[in-house]
């Protein structure tokens, strides 16, 4: 009976993970497609038909600004995350020192992740601005021996020499079309940016909080952060149309509600270093969603690229759970 018990609950807390990789799968679709004012026509067309296709095709008039799309989204995710702190019986309580670190180190690194992500997807596939992004947990791995006189270990060192080989596989023409360089630059900064939110998730003061109160606070504080750069730079304004907010809902709840809870599910269930292994087929997942939705192409060598990038990731996890051990 134990032994079949604990099969339960390493195949739950697999699907849980997938389930969650699926979600932060998706997301990167929703974003695009806010970004251009709807779904690709012929994808709108194929899937819901000809009557539904013109409510939900792309139409640059109905289309939000970066800005407008993480303040809104963030704002949707901030008030989700209180109800579910709320019906949870979650009182969400911060020392003030939590509070300016869930808001700097939090929110604002989270605002800059999404927002250099969005400008990223204007300029190359959202499948490779994914992939990229995903470099992250190298960059997490080089900074603790950089900055935290980590002892380093080979392991990092042959995920970064992957990861570079990745994403020069992957930029060698794109997944379709000619290759944005400053795209490309976008995105690996959105990948910096996210490893010091990483970091400071797992350093600093409001680390011992719950998830789902450290949330309220940190996609309050991304909300705002997105306003502040909206408005000083005059590229916020309201959706026009009921589609484009159940877009924004959409991204809100799958990926700060649902694909949260389900990730926190799955290392409960697996623990943290095979929940974040597995963890690595969300880039996996947008790739693909991508290419179903805004029909990117991937050769042998992007394929051969984007399996380059998720190793060094896989490896730079397991190096990273490795360290904490020791």
């Amino acid at each position: 009976m134990p032994r079949n018990g604990s099969k339960n609950r390493y195949a739950l807390g697999v699907a849980a993970v997938v389930l969650a990789s699926a979600c932060y799968g998706i997301t990167p679709i929703i974003s695009n497609a806010c970004l251009r004012g709807g779904l690709p026509a012929d994808f709108a067309a194929r899937v819901f038909g000809s009557a539904v296709a013109s409510v939900v095709s792309a139409d640059p008039n109905r289309a939000v600004s970066n800005e407008t799309l993480v303040f809104l989204s963030m704002g949707l995710a901030c008030l989700l995350s209180l109800i579910s702190c709320l019906i949870t019986r979650k009182k969400p309580t911060v020392t003030g020192r939590q509070l300016w670190q869930l808001a700097l180190l939090g929110g604002v690194m989270l605002a800059l992740t999404l927002l250099l992500i969005t400008y990223a997807y204007l300029r190359i596939p959202a499948g490779m601005t994914i992939v990229i992004n995903f470099t992250y947990p190298v960059l997490v791995a080089l900074a603790g021996i950089l900055f935290f006189r980590e002892k380093p270990r080979a392991a990092i060192f042959i995920a970064l020499a992957l990861a570079i080989a990745g994403i020069a596989l992957i930029s060698a023409s794109g997944f379709s079309g000619e290759v944005n360089a400053i795209g490309i630059v976008i995105a690996l900064a959105s990948g910096a940016v996210y490893a010091v939110y990483f970091i400071a998730g797992r350093r600093a003061s409001y680390a011992v909080l719950d998830t789902g109160v450290s949330n309220v606070y940190i996609t309050g504080a991304a909300a705002l952060t997105a306003l502040i750069a909206g408005l000083a730079m005059g590229r916020l304004s309201l959706p026009g149309s009921g589609f484009m907010w159940l877009l924004l809902f959409l991204e809100a709840l799958l990926g700060y509600v649902i694909g949260l809870r389900l990730l926190l599910a799955g290392i409960r269930l697996l623990g943290s270093t095979a929940a974040s292994a597995l963890n690595t087929l969300e880039p996996a997942f947008a790739s693909l969603t991508s290419m179903l939705v805004f029909g990117e192409a991937m050769g042998l060598l992007k394929g051969l690229g984007v399996l380059l990038v998720l190793i060094g990731a896989l490896i730079s996890i397991l190096a990273l759970r490795k360290r904490a051990e020791d």
